[in-house]
């Protein structure tokens, strides 16, 4: 299946430095093995100690993937052997942050391997991946934080969640502990599905309702910046990075469609009012 791969990350407009770390590999950049590799990460802890995890998971990563570490795995071998790449990444950023200045530094890590026609998916924490197909978005991972805890206890709403003073509390991540504990997961791919990994900075300023309509109004060129400017049109409390896999060429003329249905509608109105204009005189 043809793929279009894209990703932004941005500061915000609150923060003064960038602590996210992104990959997105697709096309010739595909490293042995998979068709597509897209990875966010989130660090947190201390001075710039966030941005050191986060880049350290997602270079660890690049590295073993390009390897070919990969590229003889069967499919049913696949999402174990990722597994077992975020539990060693997890010891490289946990040994790294015995350091007096990295202490308690970690990251999440959200990780999708496009494979053929399936995605694999491993990971940690509260950055996420959704699969809009058709006009329907849903969310592939489950949040390891407080907040989601809470909702999966009843005791909070989805909305209550996302607004939550505690929101930020994650549960799981990369580097905290000597071990951790890694979702994995696989599903079957289409023709003009759309695959997205964000980092908290987009969910948490923006709903899922609203994430959908960006998505459903952009070409696959535009998607990331344009649900990182909706972030930072309602706030842009926080760092936020998109990455995106596009599967096909429906996504693009799909928004084409729309733009020029909009069109027509408006010229439709506009026809209408004239001839309501004329009637009246």
């Amino acid at each position: 299946m043809e793929l279009h791969v894209h990703g932004e990350t941005e500061t915000g407009r609150v923060r003064d430095h960038n602590e996210d770390s992104i990959l997105r590999l697709g096309g010739e950049q595909s490293p042995p093995g998979v068709d597509a590799l897209l990875v966010v990460a989130d660090g947190m802890g201390g001075h710039a100690a966030g941005e050191v995890a986060s880049k350290l998971t997602v270079e660890h990563i690049e590295q073993h993937f390009t390897s070919g570490a990969f590229a003889s795995a069967t499919a049913d071998e696949f999402e174990e052997a990722l597994r077992t790449l975020l539990q060693n990444v997890n010891q490289v950023v946990h040994t790294a942050g015995q350091d007096t200045d990295k202490r308690g530094m970690g990251t999440t890590c959200t990780l999708v391997a496009i494979k053929g026609d399936h995605l694999y998916y491993a990971h940690v924490g509260d950055s996420r991946a959704y699969l809009l197909r058709g006009r329907k978005l849903e969310q592939v991972t489950d949040d390891h934080s407080w907040v989601e805890d809470m909702v999966r206890a009843g005791s909070l709403s989805k909305e209550e969640a996302r607004t939550h003073p505690n929101r930020n509390v994650i549960t799981r991540a990369i580097g905290l502990d000597v071990s951790v504990v890694v979702d994995t997961g696989v599903c079957a791919l289409r023709d003009g599905d759309l695959v997205m990994l964000c980092s908290d900075g987009l969910n948490s300023m923006i709903s899922d309702e609203e994430i959908h309509n960006v998505l459903e109004g952009s070409s696959h060129e535009n998607i990331c910046t344009d649900l990182i400017a909706a972030a930072n049109q309602s706030g842009g409390h926080d760092n936020t990075s998109v990455v995106t896999a596009c599967i096909g060429d429906q996504r693009k003329s799909r928004a084409s469609n729309r733009q020029t249905v909009d069109i027509k509608s408006r010229r439709s109105f506009f026809r209408r009012v004239w001839k309501f204009i004329l009637r009246r005189k």
